[in-house]
């Protein structure tokens, strides 16, 4: 099959080869009622010409985060961190720029072995056992660890911490809307985190009981930037036997903090996007996924092995595709039959060329940053963080003006100085959410308080 436009002798001869007058004859089947009647409300084509320069002018309206020269705080979710030259330099050869799934799979060696190597760091960043080579992003990571869960266990509820970011929430919930699922969450307390007491009263009062629950789903850090005590909300999900916790993690913050695999998680998702992926306008993104060699079989998407060829030598193949939507239809555990591979090398070539002291240091300078700008925000007067306890690079600010005014301000500034939480669906419209990394100057940090301070 080529990309060349079909000619109408093409067109009619494939008409009548199936002995139909006209591709309306295609639809007979499809009620009128959901047809289109009419012409698409599109404009005209265009010249080559004129459709460059209509381009140009709308690429000209963007607000990259490269424009806010005197800093990008923007956070939740997607983050504007340092990414080696390196990166672009290898990940655009043609070779990886040009590459896609492959259906014969082990002819593409290289491409595997990239992929196993990925599934490697995955597996020593998180703690966990074993890690498949990709997702799409992380909210559909989450997703699939959810129906996962459902599957290696049999039951039928589902408890979320409602401090996850909204848009995990909003996909899961997308997924679980046809099937017999019970979906709840449980409510943050004041500190912005999770209370195992809270946790452990929901999962007993909920209907079917606590013996009926899947999966408890905890992000730390949370959409807040606070740090939930994973380890006791863990241990509460354990109560039961069978009973599953899922971790949401961010993975420069493995970096620094406790893993999910240390924390007792049995599966640990997450956005890639941190791992030498630019914020190209909110994607595409990576979805990781690792968990216990136990749930392995259960696993969505693909997992690289490593075996010998017929020599003897060093091999690499698509392991347990039973799963696959390509292999079992209806009764696959999951229809991800793909992966982000472009994205997952990426990935991989960015934990390599920092290596884990340069990870560790890179998460360091987030944490010491942020740290440092949320002190001198709160010194301000009429600001206070929303939050008290720990948190990696990300905070709440409650501002004494409209968050919409300081982000306009900002913008004449030349500074991103952070989210509106209304917007986002985690706060109040004077609720500002912050992010630090460690592309953030102490001059960048200084200009952002002045700017708040002159909104006051």
């Amino acid at each position: 099959m080529d990309y060349v436009q079909i000619t109408t002798a093409q067109r009619r001869h494939m008409l009548d080869t199936i002995g139909i007058d006209d591709t309306d004859a295609l639809y007979e089947s499809l009620p009128r009622n959901y047809r289109l009647d009419g012409p698409l409300n599109i404009a005209p084509a265009l010249a080559e010409l004129d459709l460059r320069r209509e381009l140009e002018t709308r690429a000209g309206q963007n607000e990259p985060a490269a424009t806010a020269i005197n800093g990008c705080f923007l956070g939740g979710g997607a983050y504007d961190h340092f990414i080696p030259a390196t990166i672009d330099a290898l990940a655009s050869q043609g070779a990886f720029l040009t590459a896609y799934t492959p259906y014969q799979a082990e002819a593409s060696q290289g491409a595997l072995q990239a992929f196993f190597e990925f599934q490697t760091m995955v597996c020593r960043l998180t703690g966990m056992e074993v890690a498949n080579a990709s997702l799409y992003d992380g909210s559909t990571a989450v997703a699939e660890a959810v129906i996962m869960a459902l599957n290696a266990t049999g039951r039928r509820r589902v408890v979320v911490a409602d401090t996850a970011h909204p848009h995990h929430r909003a996909v899961l919930q997308t997924y679980l809307a046809d099937l017999p699922v019970s979906y709840e969450e449980v409510g943050g307390d004041a500190s912005g985190t999770v209370d195992p007491n809270v946790l452990r009263s929901t999962l007993e009062a909920g209907p079917g009981g606590e013996d009926d629950v899947a999966c408890v789903v905890v992000q730390s850090p949370n959409v807040f930037g606070r740090i939930e005590p994973w380890s006791e909300l863990f241990a509460v999900t354990h109560e039961v036997p069978k009973r599953l916790a899922v971790a949401i993690f961010n993975p420069i913050a493995c970096g620094l903090l406790a893993r999910p695999g240390s924390c007792d998680a049995d599966i640990a998702v997450g956005e890639g996007q941190p791992l030498g992926i630019p914020l190209q306008f909110g994607g595409p993104y990576l979805g990781l996924f690792a968990t216990r060699r136990t749930l392995m079989r259960k696993m969505p998407g693909r997992l690289i092995g490593q075996t010998v060829d017929t020599e003897g030598r060093r091999a690499f193949c698509l392991t347990l595709q039973t799963r696959e939507q390509h292999i079992r239809g209806a009764k696959a555990t999951s229809n991800v039959c793909t992966n982000q591979g472009l994205l997952a090398l990426r990935a991989a070539m960015y934990l390599a060329a920092l290596g884990p002291d340069g990870l560790r240091d890179t998460a360091s300078q987030c944490y010491h940053r942020a740290h440092h700008a949320a002190a001198g925000i709160a010194a301000l007067p009429g600001y206070t963080l929303a939050h008290d306890g720990p948190f990696f690079h990300e905070f709440v600010v409650n501002c004494p003006v409209e968050t919409t005014a300081l982000i306009k301000a900002g913008r004449g500034a030349q500074i991103m100085p952070g989210l509106d939480c209304a917007a986002l669906g985690i706060g109040t419209s004077r609720q500002l959410l912050i992010a630090v990394t460690e592309k953030r100057t102490a001059e960048q940090i200084d200009q952002l308080v002045q700017l708040l301070r002159a909104q006051t």
